[in-house]
C-alpha cells in the first residue's frame, strides 16, 4: 500500500517480488489508444472505454458494446485473437446450450481489451493481423507507458491467457503504477479511471465482487 507520494505505507512479504499482473494491466493497455486521439474521433463514451478495461462476464450487454466498438471501424469479431470462452455466469452458458449455440471470442472476458487494441492499430495505421506480437508498435507503446507509470523497466515479457503480451512487474511497481494513474491529473488517465467508476457493471458484471465494490 502506497500513499499519494508513492511511499510505502504498509506491506506484507517481499514487495520486490516480481509477478505477471495479468488483468490488472488493462487500465494501462488502452492509454496509447486515447493518446492517439482515436477514442474521441470515433465518438466513444465512458461505457465503451469501460468495456475496453473489463474482465467482463460475457453477458449480452457486454457483447453488444464490444460489437458496437468493432463495427465503428468496420471490423468483425473474427479479427479478435483472444479465443472463445464460455460466459462467466452459469445462466448465460446454459442459455447458449439451450439455443444450440457455442461460446465465441466475444464471450471471452478480454474481448473488450482486444477490440481496443485493434482500434488503436486502425487509428495509427498499424497492421492488425499481428497486433499481439510483443514487437508490434502497439505493444511497444503499452510497455513504455507501463514502465513510466511503474517507475521500473520491464525485464521479461510472457503471454497472458488471452494471447496478449504480459509484462513482468514487481509488486511495488504495480502499486506505484496504480497510484500514478489514480492520482494523475492527465486527462487521458482521468478518462480511463472515470469511465470505469461510472460503469462498474461493464468492468465485470452482475454478481461480481469487482462491480459490487465499485458500486459501493
Amino acid at each position: 500500500m502506497v500513499d499519494e507520494r508513492g511511499e510505502v505505507l504498509w506491506s506484507l512479504g517481499d514487495i520486490k517480488q516480481v509477478s505477471f499482473p495479468r488483468s490488472a494491466l488493462k487500465y494501462f493497455q488502452h492509454i496509447p489508444f486515447l493518446l492517439s486521439g482515436g477514442f474521441d474521433a470515433l465518438g466513444f463514451g465512458p461505457k465503451e472505454l469501460a468495456i475496453m478495461c473489463a474482465s467482463h462476464n460475457g453477458e449480452d450487454m457486454h457483447l453488444a458494446v464490444v460489437d458496437d466498438v468493432l463495427k465503428t471501424v468496420n471490423l468483425k469479431q473474427d479479427y479478435l485473437k483472444c479465443g472463445a470462452q464460455q460466459p462467466t455466469r452459469k445462466s448465460d452458458y446454459i442459455r447458449l446450450i439451450q439455443n444450440n449455440q457455442e461460446p465465441t471470442c466475444m464471450h471471452n472476458n478480454c474481448s473488450g481489451k482486444h477490440a481496443a487494441m485493434l482500434l488503436t492499430c486502425v487509428t495509427n495505421g498499424w497492421p492488425i493481423a499481428n497486433y499481439l506480437d510483443p514487437a508490434h508498435p502497439l505493444q511497444v507503446a503499452i510497455k513504455k507507458e507501463l514502465e513510466e507509470l511503474a517507475g521500473e523497466k520491464i525485464t521479461l515479457t510472457s503471454t497472458d491467457g488471452c494471447g496478449a503480451p504480459l509484462f513482468l512487474l514487481s509488486l511495488a511497481g504495480l502499486a506505484k503504477a496504480i497510484r500514478a494513474i489514480t492520482l494523475s491529473t492527465d486527462p487521458v488517465h482521468q478518462e480511463v479511471m472515470n469511465a470505469s467508476r461510472s460503469n462498474p457493471v461493464m468492468v465485470a458484471g452482475h454478481g461480481r465482487l469487482t462491480t459490487q465494490l465499485m458500486e459501493a
